[in-house]
């Protein structure tokens, strides 16, 4: 598994316009939601990032359609 998904030499918030999503970190919820975006998208590694910060797990999505159907899942 994938624990984090972004190019580190790059700040977070360099992707300007993709759509973010945090979420507060579950141990047993993070493989779920990891095998949520390579069951339901697209080469996830190539249109989503994420990162675990502190007590959160952080999303971002390159298209909008990835954005909401994640949330409506997960949140």
């Amino acid at each position: 598994m994938i624990f984090e998904n972004y190019d580190p030499s790059k700040e977070w918030d360099d992707d300007k316009h993709w759509h973010k999503v945090v979420i507060n970190f579950s141990p047993g919820k993070f493989p779920e939601m990891i095998n949520w975006l390579y069951t339901n998208m697209g080469k996830p590694e190539r249109h989503a990032r994420w990162r675990i910060i502190d007590d959160t797990i952080q999303f971002k999505f390159r298209y909008e359609r990835d954005y909401i159907m994640f949330t409506l899942t997960w949140q």
